[in-house]
């Protein structure tokens, strides 16, 4: 008996050709953007260092507030609110990425790429899908901590570490799947129920029950896939990384060589060419990511429509793709 999840496959590279296809070049802009800013949340990072805060002496050493090298002192407060920044940074660009992801599903079912209008509708459903996953990123430290917690501190845990830690593992192998889930599945089904984040998840958990086998092979076909999807982009990045970088070289880089590096107005030249040629090498990296995700995400889409023809969000996009 033939699988959805096999037999999608060929139906979601047929209907990312036809969607591309008819991709005016300001939608091809537009895609390459939502492709960058939805590729996933940005994660907070913690920085640790130690810093000293000196003292006046008859030794040489550095001078109240400074620290040696002539460097100022960093207080605790200053530390705490760095850090507290960054926190607030990270989260809101975890918030328009997780929001972008349905810009993303709007795109491929009303196949007319926007940005605007989709943004502003599920900006709340991006903050929601965000918090669920931290709170998932929050599980998975806690198991760690649990696990690596006493080694650190160096208690005797003997046999205790050896089945926490693939205990640990396990709890992060599960978040994997529980994010992927989250991103390939309960958004759309927010997307298409204005329901929140526990409610499309328990009526995803409805449909995985009903058809097990299929959501099964859809985790390794789908890991296969990625795998292969990332080496094209990899080459595709490879190969636009030496498309801009030669023009804007002869452009920018020559010239503030044969000015010896030297001055404000070579330097000033190279600034703008690292910046254009930067950004537009972002671009040339959406451009290339863009059709790879959606066939991932058009996988993930027909699936759910067969799984749950409620559910179903392009349907008619399978058959306008089966008629061509």
């Amino acid at each position: 008996m033939s699988l959805h999840a096999v037999d999608d496959i060929d139906d979601a590279i047929s209907v990312t050709i036809a969607f591309c296809r008819g991709l005016a070049p300001r939608e091809w802009l537009k895609l390459a953007l939502i492709a960058l800013l939805s590729g996933g949340t940005a994660g907070a990072s913690s920085f640790t260092g130690s810093f000293d805060f000196g003292g006046s002496g008859p030794t040489g050493g550095p001078e109240p507030g400074m620290m040696p090298g002539g460097l100022p002192a960093v207080d605790a407060a200053t530390i705490v609110a760095a850090v507290a920044g960054l926190v607030v940074l990270a989260l809101l660009l975890g918030a328009v990425s997780a929001t972008f992801q349905f810009v993303f599903v709007d795109a491929l079912v009303e196949r007319d790429v926007s940005v605007r209008r989709p943004f502003g509708a599920h900006w709340r459903d991006g903050v929601r899908v965000l918090a669920f996953e931290v709170a998932i990123g929050l599980v998975v430290l806690l198991a760690f901590a649990l696990a690596l917690g006493p080694l650190l501190v160096g208690l005797p845990v003997g046999a205790l570490f050896l089945l926490l830690l693939p205990v640990a593992g396990l709890v992060a192998l599960l978040a994997s799947v529980v994010t992927g889930f989250t991103r390939a599945f309960v958004v759309p089904i927010m997307y298409h129920g204005d329901v929140g984040v526990l409610a499309a998840w328990r009526r995803l958990l409805g449909v995985v029950r009903a058809s097990l086998s299929e959501y099964g092979v859809f985790v390794v076909l789908n890991f296969v896939l990625s795998l292969a999807g990332g080496m094209l982009v990899g080459i595709g990045v490879a190969i636009a990384a030496v498309v801009v970088a030669i023009p804007f070289g002869l452009a920018f880089g020559l010239p503030f060589a044969l000015a010896g590096a030297s001055g404000a107005l070579a330097w000033t030249w190279l600034a703008v060419g690292l910046l254009l040629g930067g950004l537009t090498f972002l671009l040339a990296v959406g451009l290339v990511t863009a059709p790879v995700q959606a066939a991932l995400r058009y996988y993930a889409l027909l699936l759910l429509g067969d799984t749950a023809p409620e559910l179903a969000l392009v349907a008619d996009q399978r058959r306008a793709a089966r008629e061509d």
